[in-house]
């Protein structure tokens, strides 16, 4: 064999062993790579059995977040098995699906069908509050739970329009308590000034004035009413004042009388009633009960009155 053909032999004997190392590695690295993928594949079927074996929220979005770390961490590798990735996708939607049906369950739990028809505050006010909470909580865990800021702001706006028509609503109910409160103070105002039950020993309205004496005060009272079937009509209706005063202390006998004011005159059927006493043209007094109530010959025991 000269010298030529050895050359050859040799430059041969090389490339046939770096051919060979070349296959042997890419056969080596491809090996580990299908090693490494069953690795992460089992890796990640047990992330997946303990987020739906566990019963811990906190938990469950710790490992919903370090499933995402290790999905882009994997992403880096020049080896990157399809499969795998298909892998990571799936769990992470299978487990931010968990998190966004929470949403949606705490949603449907605090949504009044018919607000416009609930009338306890408190019951508006709770619901409102759990949504408050969701919103917050949303916020927090966004980046983690939703795939896209857009996915995140549709929920977040969902929850938002329901919190304004509690709102609304709320502000209706408060608005509404104002009023009748103010009706009730007022109401009660008006009672008290109708009924007389005060210290108070003066008392008039647009037809005549009345005072009672000083020893009166406090234990004398009136009320009003209507009359348009007995000694009034429907056309000439009258209006009944019906006043009384306690026994107390120094006052040992009670009366009541009553003051009758026909504003539109008095009906034909009562011209000639007894029980009638005309003071003025639309005023009369009525009978006394017990000791009576008014003076009418200048008593200074008795209460006294003056028509306008």
């Amino acid at each position: 064999m000269n010298r030529n053909n050895k050359t050859i032999i040799s430059i041969v004997s090389v490339i046939i062993a770096v051919v060979i190392c070349f296959f042997g590695y890419n056969f080596y690295q491809k090996k580990q790579a299908e090693v490494v993928s069953a690795e992460k594949l089992t890796a990640i079927h047990e992330v997946i059995k303990k987020f739906n074996d566990g019963n811990d929220r906190n938990e469950r979005l710790n490992l919903l977040k370090d499933t995402l770390d290790e999905q882009s961490k994997y992403n880096l590798n020049s080896y990157k098995d399809s499969k795998v990735q298909d892998e990571y996708k799936n769990s992470i939607t299978t487990m931010r699906t968990y998190f966004q049906n929470d949403y949606d369950s705490t949603i449907k739990t605090n949504t009044l069908s018919d607000v416009s028809a609930v009338s306890d505050e408190k019951v508006i006010t709770d619901n409102k509050t759990k949504l408050d909470e969701l919103t917050k909580t949303i916020d927090k865990e966004k980046d983690i739970t939703f795939e896209t800021e857009q996915q995140a702001q549709n929920k977040q706006s969902e929850i938002e329009k329901l919190v304004k028509k509690y709102e609304e609503r709320i502000n209706e109910l408060k608005a509404k308590s104002k009023d009748t409160k103010t009706n009730k103070e007022n109401s009660a105002k008006n009672s008290e000034e109708k009924s007389g039950k005060a210290n108070a020993t003066h008392y008039e309205n647009e037809y005549f004035s009345i005072d009672v004496p000083q020893k009166w005060a406090g234990i004398w009272s009136f009320t009003e009413h209507s009359d348009s079937n007995n000694l009034g009509t429907s056309s000439q209706p009258a209006k009944v004042y019906s006043f009384k005063h306690d026994s107390e202390g120094n006052v040992p006998f009670g009366g009541a009388q009553a003051i009758y004011v026909f504003p539109n005159g008095l009906p034909s059927k009562s011209e000639s009633s007894p029980m009638l006493k005309k003071i003025s043209s639309n005023v009369y007094l009525g009978p006394g009960a017990a000791s009576g109530f008014f003076s009418t010959d200048g008593r200074p025991d008795r209460a006294t009155i003056k028509v306008k």
